[in-house]
């Protein structure tokens, strides 16, 4: 007992709480307590997993995670091999777990579809032996192609099934191989599907790649350089993979540093333009708005990196005029989701240009930001777009707190105040549903609004002498 109270919790003083275990005195041991007793005692997790008083099956438990009680939810978070379980709240488990759910749902839906092929290989080669039974040979050669068009298609789906299988334990880097190896199967019976296939990859790796962080993002990246030289397509699916390709390095760039950072975003703004050369705004309008959308949103990023205030305010304008290229096709009648995530991108860079614009123009810039990020609020409510809505929470919460530091000595109470509820409504809404890159960005600029608020109560406090 004193050994195996060592090797659970690193302290033989607690032989006592062995003895409880062993004579049943404690009715339900902490899950944190089962996990290291397995391991301790080289006991297979589906074992203890056996032992456990009766309850919905783990799939089950998986539809139901708002009911699901702390050693359910470390049960499933262990099944999909989740990292430092025992470190997280319920509500991140939860949260996880639910982003897990719907992938898991996705690979479902592919198993059935492979069991769906089999059944029609069995219908193939059952006509096949009857054609052939019978001398009819054209028709017998004609099954036997489809036959081997069938057994092709279910080995390249049984790869996709194994590769989702690896990203459904956090494994991007063996998805990654498995979507590879079955991209090139898919291109001996068809190149231009192949090129489709790559693109639904580069999905399934970027979603999770931006829902639970790792490689993913690289690897969705890597799944479409193959294409970026490709000629043998249509100029439209070119610019489709180019596009998905610059928004992968973006994403990577934000969520790096240092010199290979600069480098990624630089690569995703000449893919962005290599993408535009592709389409055009009378025949591929849609796309050629999102291109110009995204281009200005990888412009303004790019900004931050440069030292020099007219160098940055170059990039600035670039953003500004593809955001409002975008805005062409963009109108709020019409198309107000894609008009008030284009206009808040526009407002978020006349901020970053206020930044690098003194006196009362930088104030008129700050102004005009506040003013359209507000108006996107018509569209972007709390019930109608949450994620949406609590972004431009956040970015709100920027420019009051640029306005505070700007303004005069009487105005700077009411912008902090302003910007303090804006945040606390942001960070609200990301400890309970964003992911952790989100929760960490807004807990920053928390803390610097509440210490602008302090040196604002500070400097406002005067002692009588």
């Amino acid at each position: 007992m004193r050994d195996l109270a060592i090797n659970v919790w690193n302290d033989e003083g607690r032989k006592a709480s062995i003895s409880r275990l062993e004579n049943g005195h404690v009715a339900n041991p902490a899950a944190r307590t089962v996990q290291g007793l397995a391991q301790a005692l080289d006991i297979p997790q589906h074992e203890i997993d056996s032992l456990r008083a009766p309850a919905p099956s783990l799939p089950l438990q998986l539809e139901g995670l708002s009911n699901a009680r702390r050693d359910q939810l470390e049960a499933l978070a262990s099944r999909f091999e989740i990292d430092q379980v025992f470190e997280k709240s319920d509500a991140e488990l939860r949260s996880l777990l639910d982003k897990k759910a719907s992938e898991y749902r996705i690979y479902k839906r592919r198993l059935h579809e492979l069991d769906g092929r089999m059944g029609e290989l069995a219908e193939l080669k059952a006509a096949a032996r009857e054609a052939a039974a019978e001398l009819k040979f054209d028709e017998y050669e004609s099954l036997l192609r489809q036959v081997d068009e069938s057994y092709s298609e279910m080995v390249v789906r049984a790869k996709e099934a194994r590769a989702r299988n690896a990203l459904l334990r956090g494994r991007a880097n063996d998805a990654y191989e498995g979507f590879v190896s079955a991209a090139e199967t898919w291109r001996s019976l068809d190149h231009v599907h192949s090129m489709r296939k790559r693109l639904e990859y580069h999905r399934a790796l970027f979603d999770h790649g931006l829902r639970f962080g790792g490689s993913g993002l690289e690897r969705s990246a890597d799944i479409l350089r193959p294409t970026v030289g490709a000629g043998d397509y249509t100029a439209q699916l070119r610019a489709r993979a180019l596009q998905n390709l610059a928004n992968a390095l973006a994403n990577i760039s934000i969520r790096s540093e240092g010199p290979a950072s600069l480098t990624t975003m630089d690569e995703a703004i000449e893919r962005y333009e290599e993408a535009l050369l592709l389409v055009s705004i009378d025949h591929d309008g849609d796309v050629w708005a999102m291109v110009q959308q995204n281009l200005g949103a990888a412009l303004s990023l790019r900004a931050n990196w440069c030292d020099d205030a007219n160098a940055r305010r170059v990039f600035l304008g670039r953003a500004i005029d593809a955001f409002r290229a975008a805005l062409r096709l963009r109108p709020r009648e019409s198309k107000p989701l894609e008009w008030a995530m284009t206009t808040q991108n526009v407002a978020v860079t006349l901020l970053e240009m206020a930044n690098v614009t003194p006196g009362k123009d930088g104030l008129m810039l700050l102004g005009r930001a506040e003013k359209m990020l507000q108006e996107t609020l018509s569209v972007r409510s709390r019930d109608a777009v949450p994620f949406d809505w609590a972004l431009t929470q956040e970015n709100l919460a920027i420019v009051s707190k640029a306005l505070a530091e700007r303004g005069s000595a009487s105005e700077r109470a009411r912008h902090l105040a302003s910007a303090s509820g804006y945040i606390d409504a942001a960070l609200k809404f990301f400890r309970t549903e964003g992911d952790t890159f989100y929760q960490e960005k807004a807990t920053r600029l928390a803390t610097e609004i509440r210490q602008s608020v302090l040196d604002n109560d500070v400097g406002r406090i005067r002692v009588e002498e």
